[in-house]
């Protein structure tokens, strides 16, 4: 199991630490980092089977970088190698001794973990070749500045990672385990999902009849053995609905055959550190929660180490009393520390606790038509407050002061220096000037500033 990361000039990711559990949860917008940390882990576990491959053998201290290809880094789809590197930069000037120079920008990557009962810690640095190729160098301890030793405990540990499926390949082909790894890593599961079931049927009846059991418990459908041609090498599957003729696995919906390839995967593999990036596309709500569930139950069966990049709200609801939940503003870091955060998860929304770190400030409104009025006011005023009302976080609560400071406060138990401002319609009721500050419009609604002869006027000219 892997307990920590961390990821130094990788992509957008600088000098971040993260802790990890055996189920982990990645929270935030588009763009924060949350498929970049799977990548890394990735990345790194490519490091380590091509230095163990190279270098584990040998006996010399010296640390000479073994070499990969970017097209051997296939859970990343780049065109160059300089894409990996922090805003694209591989050098940096330098001075010493009155003497320019340039100095290489090192990706940083150093893992810990615990197998077989063992602690142990591996990092490597990444140097830029080429847009073609990089070089892989063991990391130097602090202490000594001398090269870590290879635990060799960690070549135990195996990653998969696994992208959401955009559909199912017509034909599929027996292929050999190495192979599968590699179209996994592409993005390809489309053409293995056949493969993954095939070597579940041939190798453990009884984790098949478990897989067929949990598909049919969440579809109400039975999936039938995979068929293997040895003539062609074909593999055919089926599967059978309630009182329906047979169709070809082809048939079948995307969130049930992206659901089949979770399971299927995990079965074929285990001892598995698996990353799955948006598990929840594809499905309803409450599929969301019943599936993740099930995964959960079935990583601790099959001793595997669940890692989640998610929006779902619906998941994270879920993995707020099962799972660790990292949140990507700012630096990652760890939000379930089961406190108010954590118990008003089903009742507020994660998303709300996002926009409140995200933002730093509420805008308590009685609807979205308010917000639209508001807005343009600032514009024509040419206010100062312009560019916070770009994209702000407005909850609309109707006129209901008490519904507002609930939501307001409950997000304060997670988030300290959260600010709030209110404002109603004319209440006629005593509102407080706290940490939220309550106000109200002096006419009864903000409607009532428009028709008045000034702006009729102003219109009219």
């Amino acid at each position: 199991m892997l307990t920590k990361i961390h990821i130094n000039r990788f992509k957008r990711l600088e000098n971040i630490e993260i802790d990890l559990s055996e189920s982990v949860v990645f929270a935030g917008p588009n763009n924060s980092g949350k498929t970049s940390v799977l990548q890394a882990i990735a990345l790194w576990e490519l490091g380590m089977r091509k230095w163990a491959e190279g270098r584990l053998k040998s006996s010399a201290k010296k640390r000479v970088g073994v070499v990969i290809n970017r097209r051997d880094i296939v859970s990343i789809p780049i065109p160059s190698a300089l894409q990996l590197w922090n805003d694209l930069r591989v050098r940096q000037s330098t001075k010493e001794n009155g003497k320019r120079g340039t100095k290489n920008i090192l990706i940083e990557i150093l893992v810990e973990g615990f197998t077989n009962g063992k602690n142990w810690k591996l990092g490597f640095e990444f140097d830029y070749a080429n847009s073609e190729s990089i070089y892989c160098r063991i990391m130097k301890n602090v202490e000594d500045n001398l090269p870590m030793d290879f635990p060799e405990e960690a070549l135990n540990e195996r990653i998969g990672f696994l992208l959401p499926m955009s559909g199912l390949a017509a034909e599929e082909y027996k292929l050999e385990v190495g192979s599968i790894r590699v179209k996994i890593g592409e993005g390809r599961t489309a053409e293995i999902l056949r493969n993954l079931c095939l070597t579940i049927w041939q190798e453990n009846k009884d984790n098949w009849d478990r897989l067929a059991a949990l598909i049919k418990r969440s579809f109400q459908v039975e999936i039938n053995p995979p068929l293997y041609d040895i003539a062609t090498g074909r593999i055919t599957m089926s599967y059978s609905e309630q009182n329906k003729k047979e169709m070809d696995l082809s048939d079948a919906g995307t969130g049930f055959l992206q659901t089949l390839l979770l399971f299927a995967f995990i079965y074929a593999n285990p001892n598995t550190i698996l990353l799955l990036d948006e598990p929840d596309a594809h499905l309803e709500i409450l599929r969301q929660k019943e599936i993740y569930n099930a995964l959960l139950d079935l990583i601790v069966d099959s001793n595997s180490q669940l890692i989640i990049a998610t929006h779902s709200e619906a998941i994270l609801s879920e993995a707020a009393d099962r799972s660790m939940i990292i949140a990507f503003l700012g630096k990652p870091h760890v939000v379930n520390d089961r406190s108010q955060l954590v118990k008003s998860l089903t009742t507020i929304g994660f998303d709300q606790y996002l926009l409140a770190e995200q933002k730093g400030w509420i805008l308590y409104l009685e609807g979205s038509t308010d917000l639209s009025m508001l807005r343009a006011f600032v514009k024509v005023l040419n206010h100062p407050v312009l560019e916070y009302f770009e994209t702000p976080f407005a909850k609309y609560v109707s006129n209901n002061p008490g519904d507002a400071r609930a939501h307001f406060y409950t997000l304060k138990e997670a988030f300290p220096e959260l600010k709030g401002i209110a404002i109603y319609d004319n209440l006629n009721k005593n509102l407080q000037s706290n940490d939220l500050i309550e106000d109200m419009w002096k006419r009864r609604e903000i409607e009532n500033y428009l028709p008045i002869p000034e702006v009729i006027e102003r219109y009219v000219q």
